[in-house]
Parts: structure tokens; sequence; C-alpha cells
């Protein structure tokens, strides 16, 4: 019901989510049968989240031990590397699924899902926080919202991968592009978004940020 309940999502929008119809696809008699396991919509969205982010954070947290151990919690790249991988490769390395269009649909309709804090995203927050702590080339004012444009970029880039993935693999059709294959697709994301938050303010925005800043 789980894998059902991403492919909808993914598929037709969260709005569109309806528990009847996951209970159907997912071979269950009983069409109260989701509403048994997970108490309604939004417990079935959280399980989602819970059994695709585990995995993807246990992968994150050996990244992140390996840089600690190495002393390298403020090398902004190794850290974009740790934020960035475990969810790339889950998404565009193994089989084509739809967790990567699950999470776009769910930045689209209900972004303050992605902003929850569940027990599977701790590592996630403690990247991330080092991560913008390491952002030394942007202004403070600034590192927290670039940071999540950044991802939320990535996370656009890896659901339209997944969707060329899905046409090809599954669908029998052949990709509309010919991006870089697997791991090299990964390591381009990473890249990108390691551009995106390590770039300073243009000479334009550094004035309009001074005229607007607040006098000591």
């Amino acid at each position: 019901m789980i894998d059902t309940a991403e492919r909808l999502i993914a598929e037709r929008g969260l709005g569109a989510l309806s528990l009847r119809e996951v209970a159907a696809d997912a071979g269950q008699r009983n069409h109260s049968a989701v509403q048994y396991h997970f108490g309604s919509r939004a417990g079935l969205v959280e399980a989602v989240f819970d059994a695709r982010m585990r995995p993807i954070d246990a992968r994150r947290a050996e990244l992140l031990a390996q840089l600690e151990e190495a002393g390298d919690t403020t090398d902004l790249a190794a850290l974009t590397e740790v934020v960035v991988r475990p969810m790339a490769e889950a998404i565009v390395v193994e089989p084509p699924g739809w967790y990567g269009r699950f999470l776009a649909e769910i930045a689209r309709s209900e972004p303050s899902l992605l902003l929850t804090d569940r027990p599977a995203m701790v590592t996630l927050h403690r990247a991330a926080r080092l991560m913008i702590a390491a952002m030394v080339a942007v202004p403070v004012s600034l590192r927290a919202e670039r940071s999540r444009m950044a991802l939320g970029a990535a996370v656009t880039m890896l659901a339209d991968r997944e969707r060329q993935l899905w046409e090809s693999e599954v669908a029998g059709s052949e990709p509309q592009a010919s991006p870089p294959a697997g791991p090299s697709f990964v390591s381009h994301v990473i890249d990108l978004v390691q551009a995106m938050v390590s770039v300073p303010p243009s000479p334009a925005l550094a004035a309009e940020l001074a005229a607007t800043a607040l006098p000591d």
C-alpha cells in the first residue's frame, strides 16, 4: 500500500489521493484497509516518507561519519555531497520508481510537509546545518533560503530524470533527453547544487542587500 500511495501521488497529485483507490490498486479486498493500517491520508503519506527516508538517512549517516572522522566538516563540497548523494542515488541509480516525483509533487502541493521534523531526517538536518555554516561566500541572511532553493532544484532535476528512466525502461518509449547515466548524473546534480550554494552574491545583489540592511 505504501508503494501504491507513492505511485498515485507521483502520477496524479496529492489532492487526488483516494484511500479506497490505494486499497484497490494494492489488491486489498477490504477498502478500509488503508485507514485500518495508517489511520488517515496524512498517516499514509507519513508512512511513505518513513519508508523511503530511513535507508536514505542511514546512508547519509555513513557519509557524514566518514567526513567527521576525516575532520572535513567545514568542506562545503563534501557536505553538499553528504546532503544530496543518498537521495539522488535512491532516485536515479536504483530501478526507476516514483520517489523523486513523489517529492516533487509534495513540494508543489504541500511544501510544509518537507519541513516536518521526522526521526528519519535527523542526519539530513545535521548535515544541512553544517552545509549552511560552510557557505562562507554567501551572506548569512541568504544562506538558509539559498540552500532550500538549491535542494528544491535538485529534487526537480532528479524527478525529471526519474521520469525519463521510467519512460525508457518501463513504458518502452525513448527518453526525451540523454543526460549522463546513473552515477554520473548523481555527480552532475551534486556539482550543480554545490555551485548554487557556494557562489557569492553578484555586485548588484550585494548592493541591494547593503541598502536594505538594518543599521547597527
